[in-house]
């Protein structure tokens, strides 16, 4: 290991240590199964850091203009394409049968398939109806709409104008998320044939959808808009489009918050063409350079501040969204440990009490998430673009530190990082079939307990 790896390293386990130490003495809840899986959790978190520096200082430091990238020949790419396109079509209607076949299952005939639509996919039991009724209403500050300030507005945004053309809110909702649905496949599927071969690059696109909790790429959510951005931010990024790369990224981050979490991989895909390009520019050129870099990645941050300024605007407070987080759905911001400490502690107590529906629908879906997409990124930090393993293990922190923590496969599910890692540990066609079934099973699981009404969020 160089020295300024080893520098870098130090830094980063003395931080570690620093919030073990905080963490220590301020949790008053000790149990043994939930502080071993924090320890657990915090050990391989720690190794993924390690693992990703030196190949992290590695690739800033490397002259870009060695890379080589792969070129799809147009023929090639047209072909792709409506083969994605039809995959993601095909499978929106595969899962609207599955659906309503859980629901006839647990329920019995009660009426067709558009007219159950809203009942099968709970669509106002979960965040849906809050996305829906901010399209309808905007946001509000009285009665219990008045929460629904934490919910970003870009995706509502969305459904407003394609509303204004079907004449309906749930239905413009279905339309943007299956519509950014298939932006997302392909993106990714652009994005993933920059570095690897293009059967690869349809290998990441399989296992983002086939992922347990795909399924809410299909209802009015965030998620596919979000991961389409997220992706689309990289992908211009790299070509070197860099102010619509981060126009994607504002646009992210006004869709969720850990949209501004892309200045991360962004900023080293920047500055590794900045350390590149050093000895090629003239001073002025360079200089000009960085400040079109600065300028750019401070775009980002401009759909977090629109948002602020939203918050500000209805409530006065540009804050407002955090207090009624923490007041309303006992929701901050704390250490991603502790969340698995008190989510084994939930899981060991609803498992004893013979609260099952709790147990499989949400406490030990949310480890498994956790410790699977920690495990699968250690395994493939060493494979994958380490700037895409930079933003994992950001986004990692962020929306594992929730105190109140309700979604972790869903969460995790746009952390398209994970899909590039399964492609790199999965090049032995076995373990692809191996994973492709293990991942196609939980996701039919979870969406019967999902139909079912399991609390699975």
């Amino acid at each position: 290991m160089k020295k300024h790896d080893k520098i870098i390293s130090f830094i980063f386990i003395l931080f570690m240590m620093v919030t073990a130490i905080y963490w220590a003495i301020t949790t008053e809840s000790w149990t043994v199964m939930g502080t071993l899986a924090s320890v657990i959790c915090f050990v391989l978190f720690v190794l993924l850091g390690l693992r990703t520096i030196p190949v992290l200082t590695a690739f800033v430091l490397a002259n870009p203009g060695l890379e080589v990238t792969q070129e799809i020949r147009e023929r090639d790419r047209r072909r792709a394409w409506l083969r994605i396109i039809g995959w993601i079509l095909a499978s929106r209607i595969l899962l609207m049968l599955i659906g309503y076949a859980f629901l006839i299952i647990q329920n019995g005939y009660s009426g067709g398939l558009f007219s159950k639509i809203a009942e099968t996919w709970h669509i106002f039991g979960i965040d849906a109806s809050h996305y829906l009724g901010i399209a309808e209403n905007g946001y509000v500050t009285e009665g219990d709409p008045k929460y629904h300030i934490v919910f970003f507005p870009f995706f509502p945004n969305l459904i407003k104008v394609v509303q204004v053309f079907v004449g309906n809110y749930l239905v413009a909702g279905f339309i943007v998320s299956n519509i950014a649905s298939i932006v997302a496949a392909l993106v990714a599927y652009e994005l993933a044939a920059l570095d690897m071969h293009r059967k690869n690059a349809m290998r990441v696109v399989k296992y983002i959808f086939i992922f347990p909790a795909a399924f809410f790429f299909f209802i009015p959510m965030t998620e596919a808009l979000f991961l389409a951005l997220s992706l689309m931010s990289l992908y211009f990024v790299r070509k070197k489009e860099w102010l619509i790369g981060c126009l994607c990224g504002a646009l992210a981050a006004y869709t969720r918050s850990p949209g501004v979490l892309l200045i991360v991989p962004v900023a080293i895909e920047f500055g590794r063409d900045l350390i590149g390009n050093y000895k090629l520019l003239n001073k002025k050129a360079f200089i000009h350079r960085i400040t079109t870099a600065v300028g750019c990645l401070a775009i980002i941050s401009v759909g977090l501040l629109a948002y602020l300024y939203i918050n500000y605007y209805v409530t006065g407070n540009a804050f407002q969204f955090s207090i009624y987080q923490r007041e309303h759905w006992s929701q901050r911001f704390y250490l991603f440990f502790d969340t698995v400490r008190y989510q084994m502690e939930y899981a060991v107590g609803t498992f004893k009490s013979g609260d099952h529906r709790s147990f499989l629908g949400m406490w030990l879906p949310n480890l498994v998430a956790i410790f699977s997409a920690l495990v699968i990124m250690f395994r493939g930090a060493k494979k994958i673009r380490p700037s895409y393993t930079a933003y994992f293990i950001v986004y990692f922190a962020f929306v594992v530190g929730a105190t109140w923590l309700l979604s972790a496969p869903r969460y995790l599910l746009v952390a398209f990082p994970l899909a590039f890692a399964a492609v790199a540990l999965t090049e032995d066609k076995s373990k692809d079939v191996a994973l492709t079934v293990v991942s196609v099973v939980g996701s039919i699981l979870y969406l019967a307990m999902f139909v079912a009404g399991y609390p699975v969020y």
